[in-house]
């Protein structure tokens, strides 16, 4: 387990030094290579990545996320509901772990770092003649100008990403078949690949710098590494039910209960960083109010995490 545990930190620290040299080499190419996209765009790709059945227009590239997780949801809601009897109980925490990482990196950290960072999208810059602004700097838009104003990073990326959390669940399953884990590892190359697909279409379709979209893919794989392996523990879960023939004793829906106080979290933090983007920015001081305002619900919710967070690991652990 010392020696797994190891493992799990190299392969973290690896992605984050690859994803990190990847954002700082895009820099001086994220405008050319991204216009190069649009002018060599596949318009079928194109039209196909970015509509989706909920509006209307028919099935789209977002679609078999939404019905993967819905399929997901209700998967849990059944182990839950029907414990030791339910066809899903033995994979419960991994269920949980799809849920709570697509939660955080499709939805949370996607709106809030667009909301913080406020980067106009290519064809406003293309078009419009707004100012380019690159992946680490403020941007022209602010929160009141619209929910999906921000270009930093991609949300469809993101939102394709989480395919990738079943490959997770797939191939770390180490008490299973080798069939199982090595179908994880083959699914993983297939779902990664459909999501650098989905962000090469959003260059395409001039919604997303190239750096939105390496942005995406790294703080997803991050975030979502991070959960597995040491925020949800999903091998410490595993080894209970293999040496236990049952699941810890845990609150109920505990993962998504943590996703709402990883909301409460998220939005303090934005608030606060948005406050402090106003005082940067020298922009009207009443915003300067965010920082403290977003500093007591970080702090409030920062409890109840870890409070839950407590009661959860005393019977995981």
């Amino acid at each position: 387990m010392v020696m797994q545990k190891k493992s799990y930190l190299y392969a973290f620290v690896l992605l984050c030094l690859i994803w990190g040299t990847v954002m700082i080499l895009v820099v001086p190419v994220d405008y050319d290579w991204t216009l190069f996209l649009r002018e060599h765009r596949v318009r079928a790709l194109d039209r196909f990545m970015a509509r989706t059945i909920f509006e209307g227009k028919g099935f789209g590239g977002g679609d078999p996320v939404i019905f993967f997780i819905f399929l997901v949801l209700t998967a849990y809601y059944l182990a839950w509901k029907h414990g030791a009897t339910s066809r899903f109980y033995a994979w419960r925490p991994q269920l949980g772990f799809i849920l709570v990482s697509g939660l955080t990196g499709s939805m949370m950290m996607v709106h809030s770092l667009k909301w913080i960072m406020g980067r106009a999208r290519p064809a406003l810059v293309v078009k419009d003649k707004m100012p380019f602004t690159d992946w680490f700097m403020f941007g022209p838009h602010f929160i009141t100008e619209g929910t999906y104003r921000g270009s930093f990073p991609s949300g469809h990326t993101a939102q394709a990403f989480v395919l990738v959390s079943l490959a997770y669940v797939l191939a770390a399953a180490w008490h299973r078949q080798r069939s199982i884990r090595l179908s994880g590892w083959a699914y993983g190359g297939l779902a990664l690949a459909y999501a650098v697909t989905m962000g090469i279409s959003r260059c395409m379709h001039l919604s997303h710098w190239l750096s939105d979209v390496v942005g995406a893919l790294g703080l997803s794989w991050i975030l979502m590494h991070a959960f597995y392996f040491w925020l949800l523990k999903i091998p410490q879960q595993t080894d209970y039910y293999v040496r236990h023939g049952n699941l810890p004793e845990v609150p109920k829906v505990w993962e998504l209960r943590l996703c709402i106080h990883l909301l409460g979290l998220t939005v303090g933090a934005t608030a606060f960083l948005l406050g402090l983007r106003a005082v940067m920015l020298n922009t009207h001081w009443s915003l300067y109010l965010l920082m403290p305002a977003g500093a007591v619900v970080f702090w409030n919710f920062y409890r109840w995490f870890a409070a839950l967070y407590r009661r959860v690991m005393q019977g995981i652990c």
